[in-house]
C-alpha cells in the first residue's frame, strides 16, 4: 500500500509539476484550488481501479487540462474582440462627429457692403441634404451676430442639383436689389454652396430667367473663382468707381474711348480690373472688342509709374479684325488713364520676345506709352 500510495504521490506531483504555469499565471485562487481538488480526485479513481495504470490515467487527465487551457484561450479572445468592438463604437461614435462637415457660411455684413464668413458644422450626408442645410442658413441669421441673411426680401422658389451644379430659382423680388446687394447676395450664394466638396458650380435664374449684368455676364455655371475672395481679411469690400477704358472702332483701326462704371473687390489693384475689362470686352454697340476673351491675366505690378502685364499666351490668338497696334494700346491707353501709371510693359508667359498678330514685337524691354493717334476723334 505504500508503494500505491507513492505511485500516486508521484503521479500527482508530476501532472501538477507540468501545469503548474498555467495554474499559477492563469487560473484565480480559487479556481485553481477547486480544480487541483478534482484532479487528485480523478487519480485517486484511477489509483483504485488500476494501480498500475499510469499512462491510462495521465491520458484521461490531459484532454481535461487542455480543454480547461483551450477554453481559457476562447475566453480572452472573446474578451479581446468585446473590447476591440467597444472601442471601434467609441472610435465610430468620434470619426462621426469629426465626419460632421464644417464650412464657411457667406454673410453681409450690416452696412451691405462686404462679406463675413462664418464655421458652420453641417449634419446631413447626402449632398441634398447638405445644400438644403446651406440654404436654411443663408436666409437665418446666427443667434448674437449682426449679419445680413444673403436670401432676405425674396423667396427661394425651388432648386435642383445637376452634376456638380446647384439650379436655384428665386422670386422676382431679387430683381429689386441694388447693383451693390445684387453682386454680394449673389457672391455670398455661390461662395457658400461651393464650400461642398461635390459642388462647382451655381446657376440663379429669377421666375426662369438667368440675370445678365452690366457687362453682359449671365448668372450660369458660376464658381467661387469669380468672386474673389481673401481669406486674409475678414471681410470682402466693394467699391463702385468709373473707370477710362478703349476698344476698336468698327473697323479695327482706330480705338474707341468710353468710360463704364464698375463695382469691384478693394482689394483687387485698379490695374487689374482695367485689364480684366479690356479682355472682357465692350457692352456698348459703338466699340468693339480688341483681346481674346479667353486670356488670362497671370501677374500685374506697377513700380516706379511702370507697369507691367503679364499675359497667357491666348493672347497672341486674335480672333478679331483689329490692326496689332489697336489691340496692343487698348491695353496701353486703358492703363496710362489710371494716375499712377504712365508706361506699359506686356509680357507673355513662357515666351522670349514674341511677336503679336505676326508684326507686332512684344520686347520685354519695351515700355510702351499712351498713343494718342490711334484715338478716334469724337463726332
Amino acid at each position: 500500500m505504500k508503494k500505491d500510495t507513492a505511485f500516486l504521490t508521484n503521479l500527482q506531483s508530476d501532472f501538477l509539476t507540468e501545469f503548474q504555469p498555467d495554474f499559477q499565471t492563469n487560473f484565480q485562487p480559487d479556481f485553481r484550488k477547486d480544480y487541483q481538488t478534482d484532479l487528485r480526485a480523478d487519480f485517486r479513481k484511477g489509483y483504485q481501479t488500476d494501480p498500475q495504470a499510469d499512462f491510462e490515467a495521465k491520458k484521461a487527465v490531459l484532454p481535461r487540462l487542455r480543454n480547461a487551457k483551450l477554453s481559457r484561450i476562447i475566453a480572452y479572445l472573446l474578451i479581446l474582440c468585446l473590447l476591440c468592438g467597444l472601442c471601434g463604437s467609441l472610435s465610430g461614435c468620434a470619426a462621426a462627429k469629426e465626419d460632421e462637415e464644417a464650412v464657411r457660411v457667406f454673410y453681409l455684413n450690416p452696412e451691405k457692403t462686404g462679406l463675413i464668413p462664418k464655421a458652420q458644422k453641417l449634419h446631413a450626408e447626402s449632398v441634398y441634404g447638405k445644400t438644403e442645410e446651406l440654404l436654411e442658413l443663408l436666409a437665418s441669421v446666427p443667434d448674437g451676430e449682426m449679419y445680413c441673411a444673403p436670401i432676405s426680401g425674396f423667396e427661394r422658389k425651388d432648386y435642383s442639383i445637376e452634376n456638380d451644379t446647384v439650379l436655384l430659382e428665386f422670386s422676382g423680388e431679387y430683381r429689386s436689389m441694388d447693383t451693390i446687394s445684387e453682386k454680394l447676395t449673389r457672391a455670398a450664394i455661390v461662395n457658400t454652396l461651393c464650400e461642398l466638396t461635390e459642388i462647382h458650380h451655381v446657376t440663379i435664374r429669377v421666375n426662369g430667367a438667368l440675370i445678365v449684368d452690366e457687362h453682359g455676364n449671365k448668372s450660369e455655371n458660376m464658381t467661387a473663382n469669380q468672386f474673389i475672395y481673401n481669406a486674409g481679411s475678414e471681410m470682402l469690400n466693394f467699391e463702385r468707381e468709373e473707370i477710362h477704358l478703349y476698344f476698336a472702332s468698327e473697323d479695327g483701326k482706330s480705338l474707341v474711348e468710353t468710360y463704364r462704371t464698375v463695382v469691384f473687390n478693394s482689394n483687387i489693384p485698379m490695374e487689374r480690373l482695367v485689364v480684366q475689362e479690356i479682355i472682357h470686352g465692350p457692352n456698348t454697340d459703338f466699340n468693339y472688342p480688341t483681346v481674346n476673351e479667353n486670356t488670362k491675366v497671370v501677374n500685374i505690378l506697377t513700380r516706379d509709374n511702370i507697369c507691367t502685364v503679364t499675359l497667357d499666351s491666348t493672347f497672341l490668338t486674335n480672333p478679331y479684325s483689329v490692326d496689332p497696334e489697336v489691340a496692343v494700346y487698348s491695353i496701353v491707353n486703358s492703363l496710362t488713364e489710371l494716375p499712377a501709371i504712365r508706361q506699359v510693359q506686356i509680357i507673355i508667359e513662357g515666351e522670349n520676345n514674341p511677336v503679336f498678330m505676326d508684326t507686332f514685337k512684344l520686347d520685354s524691354e519695351t515700355l510702351l506709352q499712351k498713343n494718342t493717334k490711334l484715338i478716334q476723334t469724337r463726332q
